[in-house]
């Protein structure tokens, strides 16, 4: 097939409304199963901010784009903001009289009580880099609430400022080759503590300045107070620090001992101290207001699974919090009198919702949930953790779906959906998409292929150097496992992925290419050493260090890493998608990858999407490529015969039935 414009004609169907409840969900008022249509999926996004007002008594809430209010004992949600563009990155005032956010590339203010909005800064056009992060982001209101500390990418790389809260001054705090972020104010508003990283130093060094609120800018040099040892996969680096309540320290993870761990260090400098211990990964630390205590996340119950965990800064008093159920917990927040906590949680059938527990002994309950239909209603069975061996022995976990109806000793088609990153993870969280292709009859695994997170550092890097090796035999295997254990048809097994899980498609379907019946690459690398050279400066020095070296260096781990030359192994069709403004992973990586299949006459089809990134964000464009990769799936996992299709257009181009 040549390469295709054609865009799918999109039926029109009811939409289903986005609906916050309060935590007395009914859930669906039909007996019979709910039936998942690819418009829940677009419109069913979850909580996507949560931010508490200093009282305690409101959160401010972004859903749709816009920010809400809603009560802190939960009810019904009240629009603040209305204008037109998304709003992100919402932060409360000191006195809680003003909501400052992201909107339009730029921060802006709104009062709590209402009106019209009012912008701060204005990010023009970005000089260059990656437009994902030349804007302004992440304000920080500072203690007094004179100033507000942002990020901003106008030079082309990470830098800090600050703007006054009226917004008549702005004042660039860094200005240098490296990129500055992850700010915090210390609780008197006196020092920011901040992360860089460079080329040098990319896994980042924490740093302090003094900060002068009568002018706006640093005093003096900023003081390293800790560099963090290199990563040599170059996928980890220090996050936010957290600031304890009376300024003397700083929370940090570090993964010294192989393992993400909250780490105390002096706001003086020193050597960092442990909190925590074990092989899991602890991560996100957040100070209760009078400091006895550090909310944080972990999975070290269960891999796959995160809960929040409470300690004491001396590592005493370790306890999880109440659960809501298996799931995925994160964004602890305390409330003022410190007894409970609230956080985010979402399941296998639920998008992230509000929750809170007490910090003692009790039960945790949702405030806020928000979902169009009850997914738990379709019929489908709760997706498990599986366990199975690579060719070396390594063990690999995966996330297995079967099918609605399923039958034991029946064989299904199978769909493996790779994450990305490679430094992702699959869980027991929300993916709508597996529990979708599960109710259309396919057998869903999604593996944890070695370079995942979750399993410690020295799993997530043993891909260095050999991108392209054992992660192809993670995945592979998983596909056998599925065929031992009797759940999928040899003979009707697909894969899928985007980003680098469209990197890995591209490995499996050239490197094992009996396996493959159909695949779906989404924006992945073909070459590393041409995405190398085009791609934004941090992605180009993580896969470096990755790589072991440059192309000139490594010349063997990088051809180990083309799929270019291995074109011709290939015999499942691709289908192949891409953002046509993706800095990630640019356009360039899909047209060679197309060339290469069209020079040996494979089949394929080539779709692109005008003004999109690293993924595809716009909800028109969603659909219409969740229909394709299902009208894909479905022509040659599942073909039908005999159905009295008159049209003259290709039938595999045909996902008019597609819902």
């Amino acid at each position: 097939m040549t390469i295709s414009s054609v865009r799918f004609k999109c039926v029109p169907g009811m939409l289903a409304g986005l609906l916050l409840v309060p935590a007395l969900w009914a859930g669906a008022a039909s007996d019979l199963p709910a039936r998942l249509t690819l418009q829940d999926l677009a419109d069913t996004s979850g909580l996507q901010q949560v931010s508490l007002s200093p009282d305690g008594r409101q959160f401010a809430i972004v859903r749709g784009g816009q920010i809400e209010l809603v009560s802190s004992a939960g009810g019904w949600p009240v629009a603040l903001t209305t204008t037109p563009s998304g709003k992100q990155g919402v932060r409360w005032s000191p006195d809680g009289h003003v909501l400052a956010f992201v909107s339009e590339g730029s921060i802006w203010t709104v009062s709590a009580t209402g009106g019209q909005p009012a912008r701060l800064t204005d990010a023009r056009q970005h000089n260059g880099g990656d437009p994902r992060t030349a804007a302004d982001r992440d304000p920080q209101w500072s203690p007094d609430g004179r100033w507000v500390l942002f990020e901003t990418g106008r030079h082309g790389n990470a830098d800090l400022a600050v703007v006054s809260a009226d917004g008549l001054s702005t004042n660039f705090l860094t200005n240098s080759p490296a990129d500055e972020a992850n700010a915090a104010w210390s609780p008197d508003g006196s020092r920011v503590a901040y992360v860089e990283r460079s080329p040098e130093y990319f896994s980042g060094r924490l740093v302090v300045a003094e900060f002068d609120s009568s002018t706006g800018r640093f005093q003096g040099e900023p003081r390293v107070l800790y560099t963090a040892k290199e990563d040599r996969g170059g996928g980890w680096s220090i996050r936010r620090p957290e600031w304890s309540p009376d300024g003397k320290s700083l929370a940090i993870v570090l993964q010294d001992s192989g393992w993400n761990k909250i780490d105390l260090i002096s706001a003086n400098g020193g050597e960092p101290r442990a909190v925590t211990t074990g092989d899991a990964e602890d991560e996100d630390p957040v100070f209760s207001h009078d400091g006895r205590y550090l909310a944080f996340v972990s999975n070290r119950e269960h891999p796959e699974e995160r809960h929040i965990w409470i300690v004491s800064p001396d590592g005493s008093h370790l306890h999880q919090l109440a659960s809501v159920s298996p799931g995925v917990e994160g964004e602890p927040i305390w409330s003022p009198d410190g007894r409970q906590v609230y956080f985010l949680h979402d399941s296998s059938f639920e998008p992230s919702s509000l929750a809170v527990a007490p910090v003692e002994d009790g039960t945790a309950h949702l405030l806020i949930r928000t979902q169009p239909v009850n997914f738990a209603d379709t019929g489908l069975l709760q997706p498990e953790v599986v366990h199975y061996k690579s060719t070396d022995g390594l063990g690999v976990a995966a996330i297995l779906y079967k099918p609605l109806d399923y039958t034991a000793g029946k064989k299904y088609p199978a769909v493996l959906w790779i994450h990305g990153g490679p430094e992702g993870q699959d869980t027991l969280g929300w993916d709508p998409w597996a529990l979708y292709l599960a109710q259309h009859g396919y057998v869903v695994l999604t593996p944890n292929y070695r370079g995942s997170i979750g399993y410690g550092e020295k799993f997530r890097n043993l891909n260095v150097e050999d991108s392209g090796g054992g992660e192809v035999e993670d995945v592979a295997q998983g596909a056998e496992y599925l065929i031992a254990q009797g759940l999928a048809d040899p003979e009707r097994i697909g894969i899928g992925g985007g980003s680098h899980g469209g990197t890995m498609v591209a490995y499996e379907v050239t490197k094992k290419p009996d396996i493959w019946h159909a695949a779906i690459e989404l924006y992945g690398v073909v070459d590393r050493d041409s995405y190398i050279r085009r791609t934004n400066r941090p992605s180009a020095i993580r896969w470096i260090a990755k790589m072991g070296g440059t192309p000139d260096q490594k010349p063997e781990v990088y051809r180990k890493a083309d799929i270019l030359p291995d074109v011709p192994k290939i015999t499942a069709p691709v289908l192949i998608m891409q953002g046509q403004n993706d800095p990630q992973v640019p356009p360039y990586e899909s047209q060679q990858f197309v060339e290469a299949l069209q020079r040996v006459k494979k089949p394929y089809l080539y779709f692109t999407f005008p003004n999109e990134l690293h993924g595809f964000s716009e909800r028109d464009h969603r659909l219409e490529a969740w229909r394709r990769e299902v009208a894909f799936l479905n022509y040659y996992l599942k073909p039908e015969y005999g159905l009295s299709i008159t049209s003259t257009q290709d039938i595999v181009l045909d996902e008019s039935s597609v819902q």
